[in-house]
C-alpha cells in the first residue's frame, strides 16, 4: 500500500494537485495505522504467551515480540519515505532511511553490549528504529510542499483505487523468493552443499552489475512518476528511452568488466578457496547483463502503478524459472542451472519491455484518435 500510495502522491504532485496528494497520503496513513496497529495487538501477545516449543525461553519470546514490532514500525515508516519522494526530496529521504537502518544496527550493538541477551538486543533495535521513524516523520513534514500528516482527508474511494496496485506489489517479493532462495535450494538438492557455496559466490559477484544498474533505475523512480502524473506516457517516453539504453549499456559494460576482474576478486574474497571457472562465470554474467536490461522498463511500470499485468506474468516466470532450473540441472548440473537463469531473465526482460511498449503504444493510439 505504501508504494502504491507513494506513486499516486508523486503523480498528483507532478500535476500540482496537492489536494489529491493529501487525500491519498492521509488515506494511506489510516490504512497503515489500522493494519500495523491491529497486527501489533494480535502478534505481541501471541509472541509472548502462545505455547511454542519448549526450547524458546522468555528472553527469546520478548526478543520475538520486539522484532515483530520493529517490522511494523518499519512498514509504517515507509510513509515518510513516500512523502520525501512525492515532494522532490528523494535523495534526502533515501539518505534518511539508510541512516535509520544504520541507527537500528547500532541499537542492536548497544543492546548486546549493555544487556548481552536476545531481548536487550531486539528492544534497543526497536527503540532506535522507532526514534529514527519519528525523526523521519518530523522532517518529512518540514517545508512548504503542502503534504500534511493526519486522517481527516482520508477517503474510502482512494483506498479502493489503490488496492489492485498495492496487492500486485506483493507479487514481486514472492518472485524474488522463488528466483533466489528457490534456485539456491534446488542447487543444493541436485548438486550438493559444496556446489551451493560455488553458486552463491558466483551469483553474488555477478549481481554487482545488477545492483549498480538497479541503483540507477531506482533513482529514476520519482522522476518517472512525476512526469507521468504531469503529462501521461508521452511526457515520460523520452526519458524512458534514453535511460533504458543507458541502463542496458551499464549492465553490459559492468558484466564485461566483472568477467575480467572476477579471478582477482575470487582470490581476494575467498582466499583462493573458490576457483575461477570461465564458462560458469560467463553464464552467470550473461544472466546479470540480461537482468540489468529489465530494470528500467520494470521501474517505469512500478513507479506509475502500471504493473498489475507485469505482476501476474512475473509470478508465472518465477515458477517457470524453478521448473527450468530443475530440468536443466538434471541434464547439465550447475552449468544447466545457471543457463536456465539466463533463459528466465530473457523472459522477464521481454515481458517488462512489452508492457512498457504497450503503455506508450496505447497512449500514442489514443492521441492519434483524438480530433
Amino acid at each position: 500500500m505504501v508504494h502504491a500510495a507513494g506513486n499516486k502522491m508523486t503523480m498528483a504532485m507532478g500535476r500540482s494537485d496537492v489536494a489529491e496528494a493529501n487525500r491519498i497520503f492521509q488515506t494511506a496513513q489510516v490504512f497503515m495505522m489500522v493494519v500495523c496497529g491491529s497486527l501489533a495487538v494480535l502478534m505481541t501477545p501471541a509472541a509472548l504467551f502462545v505455547p511454542l516449543s519448549d526450547f524458546i525461553s522468555t528472553d527469546q519470546r520478548i526478543a520475538l515480540a520486539a522484532l515483530l514490532l520493529e517490522i511494523l514500525v518499519a512498514m509504517f515508516g515507509g510513509l515518510y519515505e513516500a512523502a520525501f519522494k512525492a515532494t522532490g526530496r528523494y535523495a534526502m529521504g533515501t539518505l534518511l532511511a539508510n541512516a535509520v537502518r544504520l541507527g537500528e544496527w547500532a541499537g542492536y550493538l548497544l543492546g548486546l553490549v549493555l544487556f548481552g541477551n536476545f531481548a536487550g538486543v531486539a528492544i534497543c533495535g526497536l527503540l532506535a528504529r522507532t526514534m529514527g521513524t519519528g525523526i523521519g516523520v518530523i522532517l518529512a513534514q518540514s517545508g512548504d510542499h503542502g503534504l500534511i500528516w493526519g486522517t481527516r482527508l482520508a477517503q474510502k474511494s482512494e483506498l479502493l483505487i489503490m488496492i489492485r496496485p498495492a496487492v500486485s506489489f506483493m507479487a514481486f517479493p514472492l518472485v524474488n523468493a522463488l528466483s533466489f532462495q528457490g534456485v539456491t535450494l534446488l542447487v543444493g538438492a541436485l548438486a550438493g552443499t559444496t556446489t551451493v557455496a560455488l553458486f552463491t559466490t558466483y551469483r553474488t559477484l555477478a549481481r554487482v552489475a545488477v545492483q549498480l544498474t538497479g541503483m540507477f533505475s531506482h533513482a529514476l523512480w520519482p522522476e518517472f512518476a512525476r512526469l507521468f502524473g504531469r503529462g501521461g506516457p508521452q511526457a515520460v517516453e523520452k526519458l524512458y528511452r534514453h535511460s533504458a539504453l543507458l541502463g542496458a549499456a551499464q549492465a553490459l559494460a559492468l558484466s564485461i568488466v566483472l568477467y575480467f576482474v572476477s579471478p582477482w576478486l575470487l582470490q581476494v574474497w575467498t582466499h583462493g578457496q573458490i576457483a575461477f571457472v570461465p564458462g560458469l562465470m560467463a553464464w552467470m554474467l550473461a544472466y546479470a547483463a540480461v537482468s540489468g536490461f529489465s530494470h528500467i522498463p520494470r521501474v517505469l511500470l512500478l513507479s506509475t502503478n502500471q504493473h498489475v499485468g507485469l505482476a501476474g506474468w512475473s509470478l508465472v516466470g518465477g515458477a517457470f524459472s524453478l521448473i527450468l532450473a530443475w530440468a536443466f540441472g538434471k541434464l547439465w548440473q550447475i552449468d544447466g542451472i545457471v543457463a536456465s537463469l539466463v533463459v528466465s531473465e530473457i523472459y522477464v526482460a521481454a515481458i517488462c519491455v512489452y508492457f512498457a511498449y504497450r503503455l506508450f503504444h496505447s497512449a500514442s493510439t489514443l492521441r492519434e484518435s483524438l480530433p
